[in-house]
């Protein structure tokens, strides 16, 4: 179940706090001091907020108490819309997940005290299970690949890491726990050794670890490492015998810091943001819980969270350059995935043609370089955080985000899908707008394409109750597909985006005898035809009196559009003895076991 509250975040005041610094291995005694600025999530009559995920654009999910008091339930804050979520017949249902596109993402606990994760989409719970795992506890979601990370129980009731489909367990451990994996691939979490000690882990993409340790703090009952930045900032809580319950912050430089924020009984850190901000929960020495979020102050000596580059971008159609060289690799899906948008779309300037790609590809697109401007569309309003290093070999400054007039749809793009078992790849999909005759075109791949038009004037390219004809050839040019007829919505526009499905590639809908071309001719046409099954096919012409001149017999034809000069069927203008016949209008008939159609045709001397 689920519940609906309109709430507005409630700002704390603003408190400085100091910090206790280190390095991966061990804290040193040397501490810098930094900065946050901390900030309250607070709903109005919940006094258990746990914040434990939050997103790039400023959504949060976490867990909370049940109406009655007794049992935890998660909970998601979305553009100000407070949701609870209970799995049903379960203990507790608790969220530690939430991706840009407002999954979220969890577990929960069985009637016998097991554990099985839990995802919501669309607003529903679905139960999900690690492939062979007697439990499944999920704390990650990777916004690149969607893939899920935590740990899993074997049947042997021994802890592992996952994330996607590879588990993990530390060399040595005994249990070892996993949380989160960043867009490189790092995989964070915990382990516990021989000795029933534990230790943090980064599990570095080529398989390689590293270890997180507190040996100024050797007596500890756990330490968690909980996420990991594109950049390489990490969050971690830990509590020793006889102390509280601490968080950190490791920054990539080896420093470390506690956070803590005055006032709290503990403070967790649940999560670091792209920008270096954190949020999580803290608990008041009443017994509430609040989630928060704490943005850091540079630090003088620059050990701060990576270099940012913050701009606006607007509800719409927005042209921008990315300012900073990301930590990984980064393709249209990263882009549209950091913004939120419902397109991507790119100038290939070697071709003069305009590319695009949405979320619903079968791949990633493109690469994002600098100084390259894209042009992404934004369903919401959003300031977004850019992370990375200075581009090198950039030719130009990276520009700021243009947006334009939200009621001009300068940019549209038609993306979907060639229904069938073949595989259409490197078809060409063709898009007519009947009012303005404008076309735009996009090769297949994968069965899926994207056809893209803009216009840098900024002027409208579709407008609402515009007809696009879409139309198929094959790779020799061949038509393929019946003409296809979509019209123009006003979501269309909103998204910029008409996303649509295409069947019955290469199978006509019914049989057809077209017109032959040239028309009139002298001395050879061609005659096009559509057969929606196979069978022997002929052509009969004959002259004005009825009498046949000429059988062209064309053997057994699979079903498909015989369109051009290398499948239609050909004449020469000659009769059943080789002649030239003369000037004059005569009729052609297509015959098949289940069709015939007769038209007429001139032929000019």
């Amino acid at each position: 179940m689920h519940h609906y509250i309109k709430i507005a975040l409630l700002l704390s005041i603003c408190l400085t706090i100091c910090f206790i610094a280190g390095t991966v291995t061990q804290v040193e005694a040397d501490t810098p001091i930094a900065d946050y600025t901390f900030e309250t999530i607070e709903v109005p009559g919940v006094n258990f907020l746990e914040v434990s995920a939050s997103n790039d654009f400023g959504d949060y999910a976490g867990n909370t108490r049940s109406p009655d008091g007794e049992k935890t339930i998660g909970f998601t804050l979305i553009d100000g819309v407070f949701s609870t979520y209970d799995f049903p017949g379960s203990q507790n249902t608790y969220f530690y997940a939430l991706g840009n596109n407002g999954n979220a993402a969890g577990h929960y606990k069985d009637s016998n005290g097991l554990y099985h994760g839990v995802i919501l989409e669309k607003g529903e719970l679905r139960k999900y299970e690690f492939p062979g795992a007697a439990e499944t506890h999920i704390y990650g979601i990777s916004d690149e690949t969607g893939a899920l990370s935590g740990n899993i129980v074997d049947a042997a009731g021994v802890t592992h890491a996952f994330s996607g489909e590879l588990t993990i367990t530390f060399p040595g451990a005994v249990n070892t726990y996993g949380d989160f994996v960043n867009a490189a691939g790092t995989v964070v979490g915990s382990y516990v050794d021989a000795d029933g000690m534990f230790h943090g882990f980064i599990r570095n993409p080529d398989g390689s670890f590293t270890t997180i340790d507190l040996p100024t703090k050797p007596n500890l009952e756990f330490l968690f490492v909980n996420t990991i930045t594109d950049v390489g900032v990490i969050g971690f809580r830990a509590k020793a015998v006889n102390d509280i319950l601490r968080s950190y912050i490791l920054l990539p430089s080896g420093v470390l810091y506690e956070v803590r924020l005055p006032g709290s009984v503990i403070t967790v850190v649940r999560n670091v943001n792209q920008d270096g901000s954190i949020i999580g929960y803290y608990d008041l020495a009443d017994g509430r819980r609040h989630g928060f979020v704490g943005r850091p102050t540079p630090h003088p000596n620059g050990d701060d969270f990576g270099s940012t580059f913050s701009m606006h971008l607007s509800t719409g159609l927005n042209m921008l350059s990315v300012p900073l060289k990301p930590t990984v690799h980064t393709t249209a899906r990263s882009l549209a995935v950091k913004t939120g948008a419902t397109t991507v779309i790119m100038l290939d300037t070697a071709n003069q043609q305009f590319v695009a790609w949405t979320p619903n590809a079968p791949d990633d697109g493109f690469p994002i370089e600098g100084a390259k401007g894209y042009i992404v569309n934004l369903p919401h309003a959003r300031a977004i955080v850019f992370t990375g290093t200075a581009w090198t070999n950039q030719t130009q400054i990276a520009a700021a985000p243009l947006a334009t007039i939200p009621s001009q749809t300068w940019v549209f793009v038609v993306s979907g899908y060639l229904e069938g078992i073949q595989q259409f790849d490197d078809y060409l999909v063709t898009v007519r707008n009947h009012r303005t005759n404008a076309i735009m075109e996009a090769r297949v791949r994968g069965n899926y394409f994207a056809a893209a038009t803009a216009d840098l004037n900024y002027h409208s390219v579709v407008e609402a109750g515009d007809t696009l004809e879409l139309v198929v050839t094959d790779t020799n040019g061949n038509i393929a597909s019946e003409k296809f007829n979509f019209t123009v919505n006003a979501a269309n526009l909103e998204n910029a985006v008409m996303t649509v499905t295409l069947d019955s590639i290469g199978t006509p809908n019914r049989n057809r005898l077209l017109q032959n071309y040239p028309n009139p001719f002298n001395p050879e046409t061609w005659i096009p035809y559509h057969l929606a099954e196979g069978g022997p096919v002929s052509l009969s012409i004959y002259d004005t009196t009825g009498t046949l001149i000429r059988t062209l017999t064309l053997g057994y034809q699979s079903a498909g559009f015989y369109q051009s000069r290398e499948h239609a069927a050909y004449w020469d203008g000659r009769n059943a003895f080789g002649e030239p016949v003369a000037s004059g209008v005569y009729f052609y008939q297509l015959i098949t076991p289940f069709f015939q159609q007769t038209r007429r045709m001139l032929i000019l001397k």
